[in-house]
């Protein structure tokens, strides 16, 4: 076994046995690392997830290649041929990872676990707070810094990274990985203006996480006004995203970094929003529905629509939008040249009619 920080080691043979492909080449070639076409060394596994890609491959350095079944490589490479090599690869960085790190069985000395917390087969790391009647799952990690506040669920086989705080009465599923210093249940932002003042609504709901979802590093999901702020199963959110109050994300979604979904919003299933996207509250974004990056969303999308730009419009005609407005130079230029021709022969017809001719 390596040690801890130091990646494993597979022969081609035993790679290509685990990930049900097969080798050409050396087969007793060791693959240490992983990495791009460019960057893999000898010790090295890249991939071609396409034809188009097999010529940066040839000038590879990498020991082993994933190739796709039926392309071809110089006769003096080993490769791997598999069906998908996009997944062989992500299974391979599984394999040749080195050893995650891990919170040892039980629950360290300097955690503080109210009396009436059930935290048994957990894995509570240092410096750890977990509230009371708190629930933490058979196999959970909690690593050191973090706060579980009163009455919280968190369920089985998940991972919550340095520093998270999951506040009073979050529900969180089975198998969550919550990366470090990401806040779940904090207070929406609701507001009422009264004489001049800023009245604080109070946020008494709740979040429900559900299971296999990932939240990325220092992202928010403000708790609901009243009822719950609900993450459907599967759902990916990269670092540094909001998502507001009473908002239901659907299952398998996807919303990349620096993105904020106002309160009250819902997106359908299979959702992908780009980075530094804004959505405005109080919308519906559609299964399947895609949102470009650094786009502002100010009405509902339908499922299924590719939206871009501020306000985001239909993808197609923001291109055309685009093309236009590129184009704006070069007809200012022809309407300032028409106006003044246009002016010229004004003056023109003036002078000949201040002079009694005829035009």
């Amino acid at each position: 076994m390596p040690k801890m920080g130091e990646p494993r080691a597979l022969s081609a043979a035993e790679l290509a046995q685990r990930l049900g492909g097969l080798v050409e080449g050396d087969e007793h070639r060791l693959v240490r690392g992983v990495g791009t076409l460019e960057q893999a060394g000898p010790d090295g596994l890249s991939w071609v997830g396409s034809p188009e890609m097999l010529p940066r491959a040839a000038a590879s350095n990498a020991g082993v290649v994933l190739i796709p079944e039926g392309c071809a490589l110089p006769s003096d490479r080993t490769v791997i041929r598999v069906r998908d090599p996009d997944t062989a690869f992500c299974e391979a960085l599984e394999l040749l990872a080195p050893p995650p790190d891990r919170v040892p069985s039980g629950v360290h000395p300097t955690a503080v676990v109210m009396p009436n917390a059930m935290v048994s087969e957990a894995h509570i790391g240092a410096h750890v707070y977990v509230g009371p009647d708190a629930i933490v799952g058979r196999g959970t990690q909690i690593f050191p810094g973090t706060y579980v506040g009163a009455r919280a669920r968190i369920g089985i086989d998940g991972v919550l990274w340095p520093n998270v705080v999951v506040r009073e009465r979050v529900t969180i599923g089975n198998r969550v990985v919550i990366h470090a210093n990401a806040t779940i249940g904090a207070d929406g932002f609701g507001y009422l203006q009264r004489n001049g003042r800023n009245r604080k609504i109070p946020q008494i709901g709740s979040v429900v996480i559900e299971d296999d979802v990932e939240i990325g590093a220092n992202t928010t999901i403000d708790r609901a006004r009243s009822g719950v702020t609900r993450i459907g199963r599967g759902t990916k959110i990269d670092n540094l995203v909001q998502i507001g109050h009473n908002c239901d994300i659907g299952e398998d979604c996807v919303i990349i970094s620096q993105s904020g979904v106002s309160g009250s919003c819902t997106l359908g299933r299979h959702v992908v929003v780009g980075g530094q996207v804004g959505v405005a509250d109080h919308l519906c974004i559609g299964d399947g529905a895609r949102i470009v990056g650094q786009s502002g969303v100010t009405v509902d999308v339908p499922a299924g629509r590719v939206v871009r730009g501020t306000p985001a419009v239909e993808f197609r005609r923001h291109m055309r939008e685009l093309a236009t407005l590129r184009k704006l130079p070069v007809r200012n230029r022809l309407l300032r040249d028409l106006t003044r021709r246009l002016e010229r022969l004004e003056q023109q017809l003036l002078d000949m009619a201040s002079a009694g001719k005829a035009p």
